[in-house]
Protein backbone atom coordinates (compact mmCIF):
# COMPACT_ATOMS: atom_id res chain seq x y z
CA UNK A 1 0.00 0.00 0.00
CA UNK A 2 1.28 3.44 -0.91
CA UNK A 3 1.24 6.60 1.14
CA UNK A 4 -2.25 8.10 1.28
CA UNK A 5 -2.80 11.65 0.04
CA UNK A 6 -3.48 13.69 3.17
CA UNK A 7 -3.26 17.23 1.78
CA UNK A 8 -6.35 19.27 2.63
CA UNK A 9 -7.50 17.01 5.45
CA UNK A 10 -7.95 18.08 9.04
CA UNK A 11 -4.89 17.07 11.05
CA UNK A 12 -6.83 14.66 13.28
CA UNK A 13 -8.39 12.95 10.24
CA UNK A 14 -4.97 12.61 8.59
CA UNK A 15 -3.48 11.09 11.74
CA UNK A 16 -6.32 8.56 11.93
CA UNK A 17 -5.76 7.53 8.31
CA UNK A 18 -2.03 7.08 8.94
CA UNK A 19 -2.75 5.03 12.05
CA UNK A 20 -5.02 2.69 10.07
CA UNK A 21 -2.57 2.37 7.17
CA UNK A 22 0.28 -0.14 6.98
CA UNK A 23 2.89 2.56 7.56
CA UNK A 24 4.90 1.85 10.69
CA UNK A 25 6.12 5.37 11.26
CA UNK A 26 5.25 8.25 13.53
CA UNK A 27 4.61 11.39 11.47
CA UNK A 28 6.64 14.51 12.05
CA UNK A 29 4.27 17.48 12.37
CA UNK A 30 5.53 20.92 11.35
CA UNK A 31 3.28 23.91 12.00
CA UNK A 32 3.38 26.74 9.45
CA UNK A 33 2.30 30.22 10.47
CA UNK A 34 1.99 32.61 7.49
CA UNK A 35 2.35 36.35 8.16
CA UNK A 36 -1.41 36.81 7.76
CA UNK A 37 -1.99 34.56 10.77
CA UNK A 38 -0.57 37.05 13.24
CA UNK A 39 -3.19 37.84 15.82
CA UNK A 40 -5.13 34.61 15.31
CA UNK A 41 -5.66 32.94 18.66
CA UNK A 42 -4.95 29.22 18.61
CA UNK A 43 -7.99 27.17 19.41
CA UNK A 44 -10.43 30.01 18.69
CA UNK A 45 -12.66 28.67 15.89
CA UNK A 46 -9.57 27.41 14.05
CA UNK A 47 -8.80 24.02 12.58
CA UNK A 48 -5.43 22.65 11.51
CA UNK A 49 -5.23 21.20 8.02
CA UNK A 50 -2.43 19.43 6.18
CA UNK A 51 -0.99 21.73 3.52
CA UNK A 52 2.02 19.59 2.51
CA UNK A 53 3.32 16.10 2.99
CA UNK A 54 6.63 14.52 2.12
CA UNK A 55 8.92 11.66 3.02
CA UNK A 56 12.02 12.69 4.98
CA UNK A 57 15.00 10.72 6.29
CA UNK A 58 14.47 7.14 7.37
CA UNK A 59 11.15 7.00 5.54
CA UNK A 60 9.39 9.19 8.09
CA UNK A 61 6.45 11.20 6.79
CA UNK A 62 6.41 14.93 7.45
CA UNK A 63 3.08 16.76 7.60
CA UNK A 64 3.12 20.54 7.33
CA UNK A 65 -0.05 21.96 8.86
CA UNK A 66 -1.52 25.43 9.06
CA UNK A 67 -4.46 26.88 10.95
CA UNK A 68 -7.57 28.00 9.10
CA UNK A 69 -10.61 29.83 10.37
CA UNK A 70 -13.51 27.44 10.66
CA UNK A 71 -16.77 29.11 9.67
CA UNK A 72 -19.71 26.72 9.77
CA UNK A 73 -22.13 27.27 6.93
CA UNK A 74 -25.25 29.16 7.81
CA UNK A 75 -27.69 27.64 5.37
CA UNK A 76 -30.27 30.34 6.00
CA UNK A 77 -27.98 32.94 4.44
CA UNK A 78 -27.34 30.78 1.36
CA UNK A 79 -30.95 30.19 0.33
CA UNK A 80 -31.46 31.01 -3.34
CA UNK A 81 -33.55 34.07 -3.99
CA UNK A 82 -35.97 33.72 -6.89
CA UNK A 83 -37.94 36.58 -8.29
CA UNK A 84 -41.53 35.76 -8.91
CA UNK A 85 -42.50 35.80 -12.54
CA UNK A 86 -45.57 37.69 -13.38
Amino acid sequence: MGIPDLVGLKLQDALQILEKSDLCTTPRIVRYFPPASKGLKQGYNLEERVIRQRIVEDGQIELVVSSFRHCPLDFESYKPVHEEEG
